[in-house]
C-alpha cells in the first residue's frame, strides 16, 4: 500500500517535495557497493553514497561529481515542524557554519539583523552551483565572519547568533 502523504526533501539548502506513487519502482539498500550507474531520461549517471545517517535522515550523495546534501522529511516529520516540538537543542543554535567549501557570493544580513527560521542568510557557490544558506533559528545576528568573495572551508563559522 502506497502512503500518499508527500515527502520532503531539503537538497543542499532547496525544498522539494514528492509522493511516492509506484513503491514497486523503489529501491534502498545497505550494500557495499560503493559506485552505481543509474540511468536518468536515457542517460547514465554514475551515483555515490558518500555518508548515510539514517537516524537522523541526513545523506550526501555524489551524481557525477556533484555532491548533494540530502535530508528527508516523512509526514511525521513535517507534522513535528508544524507543531513546533523541535527539541531545545536545536533551538539553542548559536552559529552557523559553512557545509561545504566554497566561496561566499552574498551575504544578506548584517550584524543586529533579525532573522526567522528558513531566511536566506548567504549564497555559497560549490562547484559551480548557487546554494542559498537559510537560517536553522529565530535570532539576531551578533557576529559575521564572511563577506563576499571570501573563500570558506566546511565547518568554518559563518556568523553568530544571540
Amino acid at each position: 500500500m502506497v502512503n500518499n502523504q508527500p515527502f520532503l526533501l531539503d537538497v543542499n539548502a532547496g525544498q522539494y517535495t514528492f509522493q511516492l506513487t509506484d513503491v514497486d519502482n523503489i529501491t534502498l539498500n545497505d550494500s557495499d557497493v560503493i559506485n552505481q550507474i543509474i540511468l536518468d531520461n536515457n542517460k547514465s549517471k554514475l551515483v555515490s553514497v558518500k555518508e548515510v545517517n539514517h537516524e537522523l535522515k541526513r545523506y550526501q550523495i555524489q551524481i557525477d561529481g556533484r555532491t548533494y546534501q540530502v535530508q528527508i522529511s516523512d509526514a511525521v516529520d513535517q507534522q513535528i515542524l508544524k507543531m513546533n516540538l523541535k527539541s531545545k537543542k536545536s533551538n539553542q543554535l548559536k552559529e552557523l557554519r559553512a557545509p561545504m567549501p566554497g566561496l561566499v557570493r552574498q551575504v544578506n544580513v548584517q550584524v543586529g539583523d533579525q532573522v526567522d527560521s528558513g531566511d536566506a542568510l548567504f549564497i555559497l557557490e560549490a562547484m559551480k552551483m548557487e546554494n542559498v544558506l537559510k537560517s536553522p533559528v529565530n535570532g539576531i545576528v551578533s557576529d559575521l565572519f564572511v563577506k563576499p568573495g571570501e573563500s570558506v572551508e566546511k565547518n568554518q563559522i559563518l556568523l553568530s547568533f544571540s
